[in-house]
């Protein structure tokens, strides 16, 4: 996997870099490299980042250790994210975006810890917080930007699944966040910023916040969560013919859950700065 999303980087990488004798020989040039008269856009990324972050997971009475994600070797992650989006006019869009999330990692523990009321005793430990997240957005273009930029604001509601868990010994004990998993409201802001006819700038920002709620579920007792999400990036793009597009950039990843009930109070938190790459394709 790693190597596909390096790989997909590269490319992106090398797409955007201007060719030396592009003036000599130049492609037909799209009109523009905003143009929304295509119905669809659909868009295939990967992501290689550094996180940061922790897990805590109690059980009963038993409190759980604060693991920090470095402490459990977990010190790069991968992503691949799909999406697809169909304009309803030239200023209004429905997107779906599915990403899943590599965060896999080994270490040796100096000290015993506790995971979800399990001891896991000094010597090598595994762990595996993958999860996938899943989105759905109505996009709007609000206003104009200079010559042909466009500013795009979007409102949507995405689903966290995780599962996160420990094995040491080749027993695994995992928690199950997803049970506690509700949508969360999500807004965005967007900026497209056309350089030249081929050449220009993306970014963007969002973010949505669920507030402590009743989960509906029961353990223990009534299952409270709450949780937060925020994304930022900003990437160069490159049009390659009017309907394939590349971008390459920076990317910032927040996701934070916490779930308490009568017996259990669990916590997860990833930070996570990295790498990302773009293909987009838009037809009719």
């Amino acid at each position: 996997m790693r190597q596909a999303v390096a790989s997909l980087l590269t490319l992106a990488g090398l797409a955007c870099w201007p060719a030396h004798g592009a003036a000599q020989t130049p492609a037909p040039p799209p009109s523009s490299t905003i143009d929304v008269s295509p119905r669809w856009d659909v868009s295939l990324e990967g992501r290689l980042g550094f996180p940061t972050g922790y897990i805590r997971v109690n059980e009963n009475e038993i409190h759980g250790s604060r693991l920090r994600f470095n402490d459990l070797g977990v010190r790069t992650s991968e992503a691949v994210e799909g999406s697809a989006a169909f304009w309803l006019t030239p200023r209004d869009a429905v997107r779906a975006t599915f990403l899943y999330y590599f965060l896999r990692g080994g270490s040796s523990l100096d000290r015993a810890v506790i995971f979800d009321g399990g001891e896991y005793n000094a010597g090598h430990v595994d762990a595996n917080f993958d999860f996938w997240r899943a989105s759905l957005a109505y996009e709007r273009v609000l206003t104009s930007v200079l010559d042909r930029g466009r500013l795009i604001g979007s409102a949507g509601l995405t689903y966290v699944w995780l599962n996160a868990g420990l094995t040491q010994g080749g027993k695994t004990k995992a928690e199950d966040f997803y049970l506690q998993e509700m949508p969360v409201p999500i807004l965005g802001l967007r900026l497209e910023a056309p350089i030249t006819d081929r050449l220009g700038i993306r970014a963007a920002v969002a973010g949505g916040l669920l507030p402590k709620v009743d989960s509906l579920r029961q353990e223990g007792g009534t299952v409270y969560t709450w949780q937060s999400h925020a994304d930022a990036s900003v990437a160069v793009t490159y049009a390659l013919t009017n309907m394939l597009e590349v971008e390459a950039g920076y990317q910032f990843v927040y996701f934070h859950q916490h779930e308490k009930s009568h017996e259990d109070q669990n916590i997860f938190e990833l930070i996570d700065n990295g790498l990302r790459a773009r293909l987009t394709l838009r037809f009719w």
